[in-house]
């Protein structure tokens, strides 16, 4: 769970408000003919309980709800990251600090990064997610866009060490998450239908597990490996990072990527007001 109660079950205030919500939804439809304005629209989602929008979700627990990225606090918390990643901290350090902060925004940034261009209808993510019982995966992102869901796997590697060599190849560091997710995608292979398993431990009650969870198609499945600091990366590194999502459809970032894809969803996207630099 990302979260700290479960949404999978509603309060009885909960259930209530919902209903009266849900009524007056349904009586502005039948007015209008099956059509809704976007005013009653706008209405139905600032009236509805945060547990009952959840609760709707295929997977409560993980879903992510946009409004929550429009808090200002957020760009406080990046701040606070920025400053972790400056003392040399690991990779568990890292996961830790988003998992204590809640600061998932900062992962769930990667849905603004291209080439995905997918979780703009609805966007989950899982910490830990188990491969059984060979693998964990650090986080796994999933999206919806009007070709369905597409899955990003994420391995978080240390921001330190031997991220690059001297003259800009990959690193002990990177090579080291890109060998592991090269062993997902050879589990995913052998035991995608498996999975259908793993995601009922997380599935609500209002919808069925979609296909794309448990029957493999592989243009549906993207990589990302998250290690280091732009200071590590020069043309040549960026050059080997090309050739890699081209060939193995993993994509190479640095931590900073995660901080300036997060500032400019913060901003542009969501609007939210950043104090000046």
């Amino acid at each position: 769970m990302l979260y700290d109660r479960d949404y999978k079950i509603l309060t009885e205030e909960e259930k209530k408000i919902w209903e009266k919500v849900e009524s007056i939804f349904i009586k502005e439809k039948t007015r209008k003919k099956g059509g809704v304005s976007v005013k009653g629209l706008d209405n139905y989602y600032k009236n509805l309980p945060t547990a009952a929008l959840h609760y709707q979700q295929l997977f409560p627990n993980n879903y992510l709800d946009a409004d929550s990225y429009c808090e200002k606090e957020n760009y406080t918390t990046l701040q606070e990251f920025k400053v972790l990643l400056g003392k040399g901290c690991t990779e568990q350090e890292i996961l830790n600090f988003i998992r204590v902060k809640k600061a998932y925004f900062i992962i769930t940034s990667l849905f603004g990064t291209t080439p995905f261009n997918f979780g703009h209808h609805v966007a989950f993510a899982f910490k830990e997610f188990e491969l059984p019982s060979s693998y964990v995966v650090d986080f796994l992102l999933v999206g919806k866009n009007s070709g369905g869901y597409e899955f990003i796997f994420v391995e978080l590697e240390s921001p330190h060490g031997l991220i690059t060599t001297a003259d800009g190849e990959f690193g002990a560091c990177i090579r080291k998450g890109i060998k592991q997710v090269e062993d997902w995608d050879i589990w995913l292979e052998k035991h995608y239908s498996s999975l259908k398993l793993v995601y009922n431990k997380y599935l609500g009650n209002m919808h069925p597990l979609p296909l794309e969870f448990y029957e493999l198609d592989k243009s549906r499945l993207h990589y990302v490996v998250v290690a280091g600091r732009r200071k590590n990366f020069n043309q040549k590194t960026y050059q080997a990072k090309r050739r890699l999502l081209k060939s193995k459809n993993i994509l190479v970032l640095h931590y900073d990527n995660l901080i300036d894809n997060s500032i400019f969803l913060l901003k542009h996207r969501y609007k939210v007001a950043l104090p000046e630099k």
